[in-house]
């Protein structure tokens, strides 16, 4: 694996890890007894967060494959 693949590797192992800590602090304020409202409201910002992310990591991969990558070849035949 290279070092740009390492790297993106570490966001996406990264971001699982915070999506797991927000997951705990919902199931707490559920646990808790936070009304309702403010439940609805950590999970829209769960799955916003979530979605996001998961739009820069796509982005991000086309990026190193169509930019990136193609400069190291280009490199290699010369």
């Amino acid at each position: 694996m290279d070092n740009m693949e390492s790297a993106l590797n570490e966001i996406r192992l990264s971001m699982d890890r915070f999506m797991s800590v927000l997951d705990g602090e919902i199931e707490a304020a559920r646990r808790g007894n936070l009304p309702e409202d403010k439940i609805k409201s950590r999970l829209v910002a769960f799955i916003a967060i979530k979605d996001s992310g998961q739009i820069y990591l796509d982005w991000a991969e086309h990026y190193v494959r169509g930019s990136f990558k193609e400069d190291q070849g280009d490199e290699e035949s010369e």
